[in-house]
């Protein structure tokens, strides 16, 4: 896949706890009420990790991963093991922003426990791909207060976690029809370019990752050549959705990622952490 092909797409992740409007985030960023399911609960509607797209004015893509409660302790190891190679292979090579979904008028301990754990799965470094998203910004506007104001006078965990962010926060308002909380798309999407930006355009490419994306590139290899036995043809795009789209929907094609993203890390002789080891020893 071509060095073009990757600098045209913008790609990112949502997480965060079960219920804080991620699936409503993704739908504002894609400019349609129907990319992802979502409802106005409590509850999680999102039960794998799915990915849409759009195709923006500048010519770029913008890819949309959406996660479940990704470490949510109500499910099963088995269950978050497979999201969690689902979400690494959908991100593949790589996300150039972690979007962390909070509430305005809801922040607990459990927000803190979820930004550990990705930290504990995906590294420090992660920390420098994180930029939080505040969604119901109308309780901020009826309350006449700023953002800013609104973290200074909030619990001192959530302030140190918008340090441990680099101080990258804005919100948004997702109860409003596509399109007309433009300018809050635009901040979010101005913040994933600055994050880019300041990662040198780099995407995140922990060891994970990069393993995937050999797993990756290697089914593409394969469906070029079964295309040509039949004497078809598709574009990088194409035949990229075509592979996501089996991530998406088929657990068997996560087997193949799984144990090739071991594979690889033997191969290359690459370390990596007890939890992913635990991870892959689902699908054995």
């Amino acid at each position: 896949m071509t060095v073009a092909f990757y600098f045209s797409e913008i790609r990112v992740v949502l997480v965060g706890k079960t219920g804080r409007g991620k699936s409503a985030l993704g739908n504002s960023l894609l400019r349609s009420k129907h990319s992802f399911k979502s409802a106005a609960s409590g509850e999680s509607i999102t039960s794998r990790c799915t990915i849409n797209h759009l195709d923006m004015q500048n010519g770029k893509k913008l890819v949309v991963v959406d996660t479940p409660g990704l470490f949510d302790t109500r499910v099963s190891n088995a269950k978050t093991s497979r999201e969690l190679v689902r979400c690494v292979a959908l991100a593949s090579p790589g996300p150039h922003a972690f979007l962390f979904v909070l509430s305005v008028d809801r922040f607990t301990k459990e927000e803190l426990d979820t930004i550990d754990h990705l930290q504990e799965l995906f590294g420090n470094d992660v920390m420098n791909f994180v930029i939080v998203v505040f969604n119901h910004k109308d309780t901020l506007e009826y309350e006449e207060k700023t953002l800013e104001e609104h973290i200074q006078s909030s619990p001192q965990g959530l302030q140190n976690l918008i340090r441990r962010c680099g101080g990258r926060m804005t919100t948004i308002n997702n109860r409003v029809q596509p399109g007309s909380n433009e300018p809050d798309v635009n901040a979010i999407i101005s913040l994933v370019e600055q994050v880019k930006h300041s990662n040198g355009g780099n995407y995140y490419t922990e060891a994970m990752f990069e393993a995937a994306e050999e797993v990756f590139q290697t089914k593409l290899e394969n469906l070029k050549a079964e295309l040509a036995k039949q004497g078809k043809r598709l574009t990088e795009y194409e035949m990229r959705d075509t592979i996501l789209k089996e991530v998406e929907e088929n657990d068997g094609i996560l087997v193949t990622f799984a144990k090739g993203i071991e594979k690889t890390f033997v191969k290359t002789g690459k370390a990596f952490k007890g939890a992913w080891r635990t991870i892959i020893s689902v699908f054995k």
